[in-house]
């Protein structure tokens, strides 16, 4: 079961509770997840792993998936490199949310509850704080 799958399967129980009408549908982590149209960087972003795609199988490279890296340069990524030797199994990577890049997404393009919020957000759950990312995440 994905992460998706899991995340939704939660979510409805958490609405029953509520007693929440809504219909939901896993959707893998994306700009769909913040409930907000794709901005320029998504269509940029996009567009670099497009090319990279054209630029690298000119390059003879398959088998890959296309990433960027901090710079921005595409760059081919093999699963077998990323996979522990011992168990084939491919292991979490970590995110640094403190880069530049992730705060500034956090602290001017996505939306959150934050506590000037949480009066308002008593109306659909009785403890808005427990959804304040910085909460959250111990910020």
């Amino acid at each position: 079961m994905s992460k998706a799958n899991i995340f939704n399967n939660l979510l409805e129980e958490r609405a029953k509770e509520l007693k929440l009408k809504l219909k939901c549908r896993p959707v893998e982590i994306g700009y769909e997840v913040r409930c907000n149209t794709p901005i320029a960087y998504d269509l940029t972003y996009c567009t670099r792993l497009g090319i990279g795609v054209k630029t690298l199988y000119k390059q003879g490279c398959t088998g890959c998936m296309v990433y960027a890296d901090a710079n921005g340069t595409v760059k081919p990524l093999y699963l077998k490199d990323l996979q522990d030797p011992a168990t084939g199994k491919i292991p979490p990577r970590q995110l640094d949310v403190h880069t530049d890049e992730v705060m500034t997404y956090v602290e001017n393009i996505m939306d959150y509850i934050t506590p000037a919020d949480y009066e308002a957000a008593r109306k659909l759950v009785p403890n808005p704080e427990m959804f304040d990312l910085y909460k959250i995440l111990n910020w």
